[in-house]
């Protein structure tokens, strides 16, 4: 069994596709469908089924996914600890993210990372939190950002930073009341509201804070219902209702004088935004790298 093997199994695995992961590997397809053949005889099994579209891991390929995956991490790990790496670190990290950490935190942060590692490609990717949890385990991503917990045991949960829902408002809307919860639940009462989809921790989050305050989700004036927090924050900006969104979101529309932001004194609406790893996975240098570069940023701040 050789290296080069494994990094054709995981690329078949992740693309599901002979030709994507021969042109990803730099391969002809006949000298990728030799090193899967060579494996799968070294091995014993069939690790993929081949059909004339796709290309689905067998039960063994599932399987031996993960230890396809620890044999080449800690092989670039030992490089690494061997000090053949540093800033000329090099790999891909695939991340999939909830809609606050992937459109107004990881974007800096990835960036900010770029400048003192540019060897390092990132791919990411958007769901829901519910989708992040149930996606990552799927080949294609290493590890996610949400900004809710969960309770699947296959994952662990790392507090990253904290976030804040805040009350937005169009512009020529005005509160004027206090910040106690209360009050501000009576304002939005009789509002047009806009709502985030099922499986947003956003709208988990209102949820809660709303039930705690005796005002329910069918009390709610719901005239929309947005699927990202970027429409939720635009269409209010254009005076169509009011919404929760994570303050970071509300940030740039606050500076451009859009919209009108609400802080109100509620320990509900304050949350962690969460790095999210598989159980029992071994990061590779590139992935342990970015994480505790992102670790230290939020701990600095």
């Amino acid at each position: 069994m050789e290296f080069k093997q494994l990094e054709a199994f995981i690329q078949v695995s992740k693309l599901q596709s002979f030709s994507k992961a021969s042109e990803s590997l730099f391969l002809t397809q006949p000298a990728l469908s030799s090193q899967i053949n060579m494996l799968e005889k070294d091995i014993g099994t069939q690790l993929f089924v081949r059909s004339t579209k796709r290309v689905f891991p067998t039960k063994a390929g599932i399987d031996f996914y993960e230890y396809a995956q620890k044999m080449l991490a800690l092989r670039d790990q030992s490089m690494y600890e061997m000090g053949k790496y540093s800033k000329e670190c090099t790999g891909e990290v695939n991340i999939l993210a909830s809609s606050v950490p992937a459109q107004y935190i990881l974007p800096q942060l990835i960036a900010d990372f770029n400048k003192e590692y540019p060897d390092i490609v990132f791919r990411l990717y958007q769901k829901d939190s519910g989708g992040v949890f149930e996606e990552l385990i799927k080949y294609q991503y290493d590890i996610g950002f949400v900004g809710t917990e969960n309770e699947n045991c296959r994952y662990t949960l790392t507090t990253l930073c904290k976030d804040q829902l805040v009350l937005i408002l169009p512009k020529d809307m005005k509160y004027e009341g206090s910040r106690e919860a209360s009050e501000v639940i009576r304002f939005i009462s009789d509002k047009n509201f806009i709502m985030r989809e099922q499986g947003s921790g956003t709208r988990a989050e209102m949820e809660l804070f709303l039930t705690r305050y005796g005002l329910s989700e069918k009390e709610l004036k719901a005239v929309a219902y947005f699927g990202n927090t970027q429409g939720i924050v635009e269409a209010v900006s254009q005076g169509m209702g009011i919404s929760f969104v994570s303050k970071a979101a509300a940030q740039i529309y606050t500076r451009l004088d859009l919209i009108n932001v609400v802080e109100i004194d509620s320990e509900l609406l304050s949350r962690n935004i969460f790095y999210v790893q598989k159980k029992d996975m071994i990061l590779t240098p590139a992935q342990e790298l970015f994480i505790t570069y992102a670790k230290n940023c939020y701990q600095n701040i």
